[in-house]
């Protein structure tokens, strides 16, 4: 069974948003502003679930939308940065 998971971890200069499946890296994503962590994950997650993911990924794809929340684009870095 795939199980994704989530980790952000301030990097001196920015926020680096990490996604793992079975605990692997599959892609990063980087935030200057604490704020921008949720929604930095809500576009890589997005992208996962377009890509064949699963119930996270479909949740977080729906919420990416809602309103009230900040919306952003990242640069995705496949297997990290």
């Amino acid at each position: 069974m795939n199980t994704y998971t989530t980790k952000a971890t301030w990097l001196g200069r920015e926020y680096g948003c990490r996604v793992f499946r079975n605990g692997e890296l599959v892609v990063e994503g980087r935030c200057n502003q604490r704020i921008l962590i949720g929604p930095t994950f809500r576009d890589l997650l997005r992208t996962l679930d377009k890509c064949g993911g699963d119930a996270f990924t479909s949740a977080a794809r729906k919420r990416k939308w809602r309103d009230g929340n900040i919306g952003t684009s990242v640069k995705h870095y496949w297997g990290g940065k």
